[in-house]
């Protein structure tokens, strides 16, 4: 049964001619009640090992400038490639990720909110999850508070989830009717990557690039503020670590990025390369490449890419496999 899937995905890779892919995560991780939970679940230490065992099979670790190198040749590569992301510039990188790549020699881009950077502050949806686990253990009394704060009996999960970036300060006013301290928490827990962390990084082989400021959804934000998000980040991190190359990937999601956005950063030469998250697919914008979400529970990496490239053909008649850009 192995010897047949691995024989299929092989054909898969090599008739779709997508033989570059770039999986992407946010950490690795067998730590329950973290500030994640709700909202992904990172990868098990044990299960990262085997996806790298699988992707080491049947395609080859290249490094972020090679990616660039070989993904914006005229020709499609003939070798299947892959590239690692983790995305939101966080510690858990430098402490548990970054020994396991470097025993097995693979490189790896962690992607940087420049605003969170020596925890100076945190991503929105990061608290959300933070106060709905406050209000799991709180008391039916402390309870009422959160009830009151969003004027409802029930959903409280739903009401925190659907904060979002332009009303993320609601989430600070509710943190500070129940008592509780984001600031605090950053100073304790330390989730995110430190400048010092990050250099040691780049001195280690490791590549970095921008996930924007503060982590909004693109689509959600205006044309000027998506542009000042990731050209300042970008600007951030090649002034502070003296970077010879720009890459930048979305947070979340590329979804309803407009045309215009791509042209008027090519015009102004701001990134080498961006990366959106929708899978194995093509984009109109040639210096735009679509990762892989890997963080999949408890499912094999191979079973997994046998199905992502099963979606990639079944969407090929629909003209469904290229982002679309208005």
């Amino acid at each position: 049964m192995k010897q047949i899937s691995s024989f299929f995905l092989k054909k898969l890779i090599s008739t779709s001619n997508q033989r570059i892919i770039i999986p992407f995560y946010h950490k690795v991780s067998d730590e329950r009640n973290t500030f994640s939970d709700h909202l992904y679940s990172p990868r098990k230490v044990l299960d990262f090992n085997n996806d790298l065992a699988v992707l080491c099979k049947f395609y080859t670790p290249i490094s972020m400038t090679e990616f660039i190198d070989v993904s914006l040749l005229k020709e499609k590569s003939k070798q299947n490639y892959f590239h690692l992301t983790f995305d939101d510039g966080l510690s858990n990188f430098y402490k548990v990720v970054a020994p396991i790549l470097l025993k097995n020699k693979i490189p790896a881009t962690v992607f940087i909110n420049s605003d969170f950077v020596d925890n100076k502050a945190l991503f929105y949806r990061y608290k959300a999850s933070l106060l709905f686990q406050v209000y799991e253990k709180s008391p039916q009394k402390e309870k009422r508070k959160f009830h009151e704060f969003f004027n409802q009996k029930k959903e409280i999960k739903e009401k925190l989830f659907k904060i979002n970036y332009n009303n993320k300060e609601d989430l600070d006013r509710l943190a500070n009717l129940v008592n509780y301290n984001f600031e605090e928490y950053l100073e304790i827990k330390k989730p995110y990557l430190t400048t010092t962390q990050i250099q040691e990084l780049i001195d280690m082989g490791f590549t970095i690039g921008a996930h924007s400021k503060s982590h909004p959804l693109y689509a959600d934000i205006s044309f000027q503020e998506q542009i000042d998000q990731t050209k300042e980040c970008a600007d951030w991190l090649e002034k502070r670590f003296n970077l010879d190359y720009r890459v930048f990937s979305f947070p979340f999601t590329d979804l309803n990025v407009s045309k215009e956005f791509f042209l008027k950063l090519a015009r102004e030469r701001v990134l080498d390369v961006s990366f959106g998250s929708a899978g194995i697919k093509n984009d109109a914008f040639k210096t735009n490449f679509h990762r892989l979400f890997f963080e999949i529970g408890d499912e094999n990496a191979k079973s997994y890419l046998i199905k992502e490239y099963v979606k990639y053909f079944l969407k090929a008649p629909f003209n469904k496999n290229t982002m679309p850009r208005n």
